[in-house]
């Protein structure tokens, strides 16, 4: 039996932000927990109205943590199940996984039916999650990495295995032992977006600007020299037409228009200026009841007050924010308790001061379900709003090629996209 030369595997998303992503979730799973069992823990300790409206957060409790479940399930599975690439002497073994079907497909190709061999470039996403970097430095959302093509003949015609690298060595390794058999290498521009696809091998062979090449121990110093002619002879010699034109112009507004709802997926970047305001008039007012009930205008014991100043405001909040996401439920209560634990400093429980601070304290981290409904009604009502902001759809222009079974264009080569 054959020994293992080479091996190939998706690579596993880097600790780091393996931590982040799994605390994330965690974080968002024990908030759905509060929001579900909480309001029966306040009914059963505080037989109270407001007790009882609050049993109406487990609906969008129970909501929460079904899709974090579903999205913590997910990653768990993305990040265990990886594509297996295995080189042997005399044939390559692989195995696939469908995220879709959760179904894995394994294969092999024999070196002797390989008679093409296209090396070029696929696009890597989420390519930071995967590679070391420092807290400071700034890597892009996806590259675009080596993948080596193995064009062969089989009982059904010729089929494809498509082997994708995060390493350019690693994509030489193959190479030198795979290019022993003087088989023809081609370097290809075309930007295949589903590797797996039957149609791939006669989409690399209509690329108008395929070149030959022998390997010479590192394929990447043949292919950048060929990018880089191929990008001076569309830019010197060759006008885009008005197709083209159409093509980057759609492409630029789509870029734009992601950019805009990346941005839209922070929370503290879309509470915007005027919601954060909220939080000293807040304090200016809960410091003027602390203070009124030092001086007996005002009774400590009330619960009437903490919870008009907490519900208005929290309503003020939420109106105020340029956009609403799921973390400015716990924006609003967290910062209400940091700056509430201001209002006073006196240590004598009998002090009114002291008893006002105290049921503001108790009120915001008793507020969390009422603050959730506060979310999900004004949510509803500025949801025509928020849509509205969103910058528009981009649609394509006309006229725009078409894509075809691989899930490329046929002008979407890197001479033009890069």
């Amino acid at each position: 039996m054959s020994l293992v030369i080479h091996e190939q595997r998706k690579p596993q998303m880097q600790p780091f932000y393996w931590v982040i992503t799994f605390e994330m979730h965690v974080l968002g799973l024990l908030l759905s927990l509060v929001l579900t069992m909480g309001p029966l823990i306040l009914l059963y300790l505080w037989n109270h109205v407001w007790s009882w409206i609050s049993l109406a957060a487990i609906p969008a409790g129970i909501f929460m943590g079904a899709k974090l479940f579903r999205s913590l399930k997910g990653q768990v599975w993305n990040n265990t199940h990886l594509d297996e690439y295995l080189l042997y002497e005399d044939h390559v073994e692989y195995e696939r996984w469908d995220p879709e079907s959760k179904d894995s497909f394994k294969g092999s190709l024999w070196l002797g039916d390989v008679k093409e061999i296209y090396y070029g470039r696929y696009i890597f996403s989420f390519s930071y999650a995967y590679k070391k970097s420092k807290m400071s430095e700034t890597l892009p959302m996806a590259e675009l990495m080596p993948v080596l093509y193995l064009v062969g003949t089989g009982e059904q015609g010729d089929r494809t295995v498509a082997i994708p690298f995060t390493d350019p060595m690693d994509a030489n390794r193959w190479l030198g032992v795979i290019g022993r058999r003087d088989l023809p290498i081609y370097l290809t521009s075309i930007i295949v977006q589903d590797l797996a696809d039957e149609s791939v091998a006669d989409v690399l062979r209509e690329d108008e600007d395929l070149e030959q090449t022998a390997f010479d121990g590192n394929i990447e110093r043949q292919y950048r020299p060929y990018l880089d002619r191929l990008l001076q002879e569309s830019d010197e010699e060759r006008e885009l037409t008005e197709e083209e034109l159409n093509q980057l112009e759609y492409e630029m507004k789509l870029y734009q228009y992601e950019e805009a709802l990346q941005k839209r997926r922070s929370a503290f970047r879309g509470t915007g200026l005027l919601a954060w305001l909220v939080f000293p008039v807040q304090f200016g007012i809960a410091f003027w009841l602390t203070r009124a009930a030092e001086q007996g205008t005002v009774d400590p014991e009330q619960m009437l007050y903490p919870i008009l100043l907490l519900g208005l405001f929290s309503i003020l909040f939420f109106v105020l924010v340029k956009w609403m996401r799921w973390l400015q439920i716990l924006i609003f209560p967290g910062v209400t308790f940091i700056t509430f634990v201001f209002l006073d400093f006196s240590e004598v429980e009998t002090d009114p001061s002291y008893q006002m601070s105290s049921m503001l304290l108790a009120m915001t981290m008793l507020s969390l379900p009422v603050v959730t409904l506060i979310y999900l009604g004004i949510r509803h009502m500025r949801k025509g709003r928020d849509i509205k902001n969103l910058p528009p759809i981009p649609e394509p222009c006309q006229p725009v090629s078409q894509t075809n079974d691989a899930g490329v264009r046929p002008e979407n080569h890197l001479s033009t996209r890069t």
